[in-house]
């Protein structure tokens, strides 16, 4: 399978406007091919995928990568979801765009989410998949930040706002970044019930995360007394 450094891909029914760009940065085409592309295949809903190679190295990092990446997208909302990701029904476009167009002050809407309750989900993960946290939602449920591994947001939101490059230069938390700007311009974060599989369960070393935890308290202090997100819960 190739793909060109960005490559552009309609599916989902015959309406000449796409619902959803689906934007994905991969470095690993088998997994692309395994999880997410089958499942957006049997997708009814419009789309595009806008599929990002990064196997060449090069990015600054997933902000700038993914900045780029929805300029040039068509849809009503930009879905920036992960290569290892699988939708779990054949409605799940059409199901997360019923849902999303009930909710308020949308900013930004994913599979899973941290407040000060914890984390809630609509993951499975593993072989043979279990769920991510315990209990399933019913409903779209209010949080504080987002997973990075699927982030739904408006265009129209995503045209004001978009992944701050500067204080996420690598690969991590910059979706947990990108909700804290957006709930500081009073825009409002959820979870949604639709259930996605994801093979990964993170990375095996916290450590990773170190640098951009730094910058994300530095941030966002001022506002924020405690940072809820899926990987950990920081007193900034």
């Amino acid at each position: 399978m190739g793909f060109p450094s960005i490559g552009r891909l309609l599916g989902g029914g015959r309406r000449r406007s796409a619902e959803f760009s689906v934007i994905c940065a991969f470095n690993d085409p088998e997994r692309l091919g395994k999880f997410l592309l089958p499942s957006l295949r049997r997708q009814g809903a419009p789309f595009e995928l806008i599929a990002v190679d990064t196997r060449g190295g090069g990015q600054a990092g997933a902000a700038a990568t993914l900045n780029e990446a929805a300029g040039g997208a068509r849809g009503g909302y930009l879905m920036f979801v992960h290569q290892d990701v699988a939708l779990g029904s054949d409605s799940w476009l059409a199901d997360a765009c019923r849902d999303l167009g009930r909710i308020s002050r949308l900013g930004a809407a994913g599979v899973a989410g941290a407040w000060r309750g914890g984390s809630v989900a609509s993951v499975s993960h593993g072989d043979p998949p279990r769920l991510a946290c315990p209990g399933q939602i019913r409903k779209p449920f209010r949080v504080q930040t987002l997973d990075g591994c699927l982030m739904i947001v408006p265009g129209e939101v995503f045209r004001r706002v978009r992944f701050d490059e500067s204080t996420c230069g690598g690969w991590h938390l910059y979706v947990a970044d990108y909700c804290l700007d957006l709930a500081r311009l009073g825009y409002r974060v959820h979870v949604l019930p639709h259930p996605v599989y994801h093979e990964s369960t993170g990375p095996k070393d916290p450590g990773v995360y170190e640098v951009a935890r730094r910058r994300l308290l530095e941030k966002h202090r001022a506002r924020e007394s405690t940072i809820y997100t899926t990987v950990g819960v920081w007193r900034t």
